[in-house]
């Protein structure tokens, strides 16, 4: 088939659904589907195989990323050449508006993914902003009433867009490589270097991987690790993200005399993170909003112990079999996760029966079966 993905957000990926789409681009190229890809200008733009890519002129938002401006009339020459017989666009944005309209003008069917939840676009809990809260509300009544079919990545998202529309929806899973971790090798020295660099020594540690922004709740994780570090419970945190919280975080660390417990990775480029991921003792993520995680995903298939924060717009707890391959905690109450994470650190035997646990579960979201999935929804649509 001949697939004309759109998202301004990849190659180079900002966020879970750049990764996401450039895992979709990267597999159908893979399984012998032509690949278009439709995003926004960025400086020193990463070099693809496989896949043909078109740029379009872009503004950056601090925090949020680069956005393209493309109208529709510039977009169906390009779909025309290209013979595109399938448009999917993973974001909400003007240029994947505009997508649909190009492909509605040729009579070309449209998939949505559901990748962005309205608290990841307005700051959550910044009550000044709530009538912006409802416009984005409103446009995402508009959009997802514009795609032939959209494939949201867990049954939360799916809940959600009824409120949006009433097109049909698919739950596929973002879907993880397996391969990527289960075939790396890494040596004894690699990991002495990796807990040296970052003063890890033989502490075990918890992970949390993506943003610093308001929606991830990352400040939430300073209570836990104050009350662990009370209580004599010898660990430390790793962060790994950028964001704009990250110099008001390490204040806060710096008052609460955390600095040695909980370490500030900043980015880490791909053999790091998977280093961290297989060094973790836990991976913890304290999201208020998550369509689904792929950082949970990627942690899960190097088979780490899972805590996720219980909120009704996090569907990260889908991923978690509590007392199997992790627990879900309270966002109200900061001892719940200490108790769980003292009782997985005190007992060797659990801690490795729940990551057992989490790279069995892994397997579920193969990207592979995601994949074949999405092709079925393409091949019903032609």
């Amino acid at each position: 088939m001949r697939v004309c993905v759109v998202s301004d957000q990849a190659f180079p990926a900002w966020g879970g659904e750049g990764v996401a789409t450039q895992n979709l681009c990267k597999n159908l190229s893979k399984k012998g589907h032509r690949v278009l890809f439709l995003t926004s200008k960025v400086p020193n733009p990463p070099q693809v195989k496989d896949i043909e890519i078109v740029r379009f002129p872009s503004i950056f938002v601090p925090h949020k990323g680069y956005f393209a401006i493309a109208f529709w009339s510039q977009i169906v020459p390009i779909l025309k050449r290209a013979k595109v017989e399938i448009v999917h666009s993973n974001l909400p944005t003007f240029l994947g508006w505009q997508s649909f309209i190009a492909a509605k003008k040729i009579n070309i069917p449209c998939v949505a993914g559901f990748h962005v939840q309205v608290g990841n676009v307005i700051p959550y809990r910044v009550f000044i902003l709530y009538p912006f809260k409802k416009i984005v509300e409103m446009w995402f009544s508009y959009y997802y009433t514009i795609p032939d079919v959209i494939i949201s990545p867990s049954f939360l998202g799916k809940r959600i867009l009824s409120f949006y529309s009433s097109r049909k929806v698919e739950v596929v899973s973002n879907g993880v490589d397996l391969d990527i971790f289960k075939n790396v090798k890494i040596s004894f020295e690699e990991r002495k270097k990796f807990r040296e660099k970052f003063r890890l020594k033989d502490f075990p540690f918890l992970l949390y991987v993506g943003r610093l922004s308001r929606e991830k709740n990352v400040a939430y994780l300073l209570k836990i690790m104050k009350i662990l570090k009370k209580e004599k419970v010898k660990t430390r945190l790793l962060l790994v993200g950028r964001g704009e919280l990250k110099k008001e975080l390490e204040d806060r660390a710096r008052c609460e005399g955390l600095l040695k417990e909980i370490i500030f990775a900043g980015f880490l480029p791909q053999r790091e993170l998977i280093l961290a991921y297989k060094e973790a003792d836990i991976f913890i993520l304290p999201s208020f909003f998550e369509l689904q995680s792929i950082v949970v995903l990627e942690a899960m298939a190097t088979g780490n112990v899972i805590l996720v924060g219980r909120s009704s717009q996090n569907a990260a707890s889908e991923m978690v079999k509590e007392g199997i391959n992790g627990y879900t905690f309270d966002l109200e109450n900061p001892c719940d996760a200490a108790n769980k994470i003292k009782l997985i650190l005190s007992s060797p035997s659990l801690k490795e029966s729940m990551q057992k646990a989490s790279f069995y579960l892994a397997r579920e979201h193969d990207i592979k079966k995601s994949i074949s999935q999405i092709e079925k929804i393409y091949s019903y649509l032609l």
